[in-house]
């Protein structure tokens, strides 16, 4: 392989490392500064109906939708559909580009008594993220109480959860939260005491501006000219 392929001369390398450093400072600003681009929506979901006690079941589909505006949150009796649905001590909150949910038990089998029908779980969806400058590529996630990466979880079947994906990105744009797949450990204060907090975080990668970009480029090419004439 010939010597100009292989590497790249030292002006025009110190160029490059200097091109590169000046757009990672860059994508980090952007990074800490992040937030979504506009309102999210939130679905609540659950084509096979509602249960109070595994046994008395409401068949009827639930789709219920609501907006959910950049660092705000959906609480019960907010005049929202999910928040006129959500029991006391539930809530979804926006923090930057990530989201805590507290999601508590619904019924007497210690599930939230929310139905899948089918491959279909009942579930929360999140639509609609956009973050300008970034691109979403994947999720991390917490069933840690209040919040942590570290402790205890209201979930008695966390392991299961996990494995099964109960965060799953369906899009750059989208994910999901299964919620009847959940089963809620007995705090020994009342089934109406037991929840599970989710933390969600989600993954991004740059994408540099078209005008970035073609400044790179432009500065990478004079770069090479400039090399070109030296060696002349």
């Amino acid at each position: 392989m010939s010597s100009h392929t292989a590497f790249a001369a030292p002006g025009l390398r110190t160029g490059l490392m200097h091109l590169a450093g000046l757009l990672a400072l860059s994508a980090a600003s952007l990074a800490h500064a992040a937030s979504y681009s506009g309102p999210l929506t939130v679905s609540l979901l659950a084509p096979g109906g509602i249960t109070s006690d595994g046994v008395s079941i409401d068949p009827t589909p639930l789709d219920l939708t609501q907006s959910l505006t950049p660092g705000a949150q959906i609480v019960p009796g907010d005049g929202g559909s999910i928040g006129g649905f959500m029991l006391p001590a539930e809530f979804i909150k926006n923090i930057g580009t990530g989201f805590q949910l507290r999601v508590s038990q619904g019924a007497s089998n210690g599930t939230t008594g929310y139905l899948g029908s089918g491959t279909q779980h009942a579930r929360y969806q999140f639509d609609g993220l956009s973050i300008a400058g970034f691109t979403i590529t994947g999720l991390s996630y917490s069933l840690k109480d209040n919040f942590l990466n570290t402790g205890t979880s209201g979930a008695s079947n966390e392991a299961a959860l996990i494995t099964g994906q109960v965060v799953k990105l369906l899009s750059p744009h989208s994910f999901e939260v299964t919620l009847d797949q959940i089963k809620f450990r007995d705090r020994g204060l009342g089934e109406s005491n037991n929840f599970v907090d989710f933390r969600i975080d989600v993954v991004t990668a740059a994408v540099p501006e078209p005008s970035t970009a073609i400044l790179a480029l432009l500065g990478v090419a004079m770069l090479g000219l400039r090399q070109r004439a030296s060696k002349r």
